[in-house]
């Protein structure tokens, strides 16, 4: 029985640049070949983070500058101040306006008209709110049987329910029929009032 002193690995250590382990303080090994092109690739990565020259570079117009002016920082620093509401109000973001969030921002600031048995104070802003949240109501456990909303009855949005609220459907019905006598009446209002004025004239004639 023979027994060898040493493991083949199957590697071949000269060509890789040795072992990584040396017993010699005074000399300290070389990287090997592989190690030292990967830095290479790594720090050509970084230089290239920095080109001028990107993807589409032939659609641009003009050369975009390789520093960035002062000025420049300090619009674009602006511009990421102005996508949150500070530390102040926990960083909320600036949602996407959509048309549903449009509608519903809409419904909220007519409120006063759809309840007349409760009262809001007037609402003075002028346009939507840049910096708002959407919530969801969570139902209590405890209240699953007698007052938990089921999920064939739940809405995505504020006007879905109101649409499907009979109550509201109702009030909104007869509030727009009286609303329309109203116009109707002042219409035939004004239209007696310039027959009686026509007919004074005709006679002072």
């Amino acid at each position: 029985i023979q027994l060898s002193s040493a493991i083949d690995t199957g590697l071949k250590m000269k060509e890789l640049g040795g072992l990584y382990i040396s017993f010699d303080g005074n000399k300290p090994k070389s990287l090997s070949n592989s190690s030292k092109s990967q830095k290479d690739l790594n720090n050509q990565d970084e230089l290239l983070k920095k080109s001028v020259i990107v993807p589409e570079f032939e659609k641009k117009d003009a050369v975009p500058p390789y520093s960035e002016s002062k000025h420049a920082a300090k619009l674009k620093r602006k511009a990421e101040r102005e996508k949150t509401t500070g530390d102040g109000w926990f960083n909320m973001r600036a949602p996407e306006l959509t048309e549903e969030f449009k509608n519903d921002l809409k419904a909220l600031k007519m409120r006063s008209a759809m309840d007349p048995k409760r009262f809001y104070k007037k609402n003075d802003r002028e346009g939507f709110p840049k910096y708002f949240q959407v919530g969801t109501v969570v139902d209590n456990p405890v209240d699953f049987y007698s007052s938990r909303i089921p999920k064939k009855q739940r809405k995505r949005t504020i006007v879905e329910e109101l649409l499907a609220d009979a109550e509201f459907r109702s009030y909104n019905k007869r509030k727009y029929q009286e609303i329309m006598a109203e116009k109707a009446a002042q219409a035939a209002g004004k239209t007696n009032k310039k027959k009686h004025m026509f007919h004074k004239k005709k006679i002072n004639k």
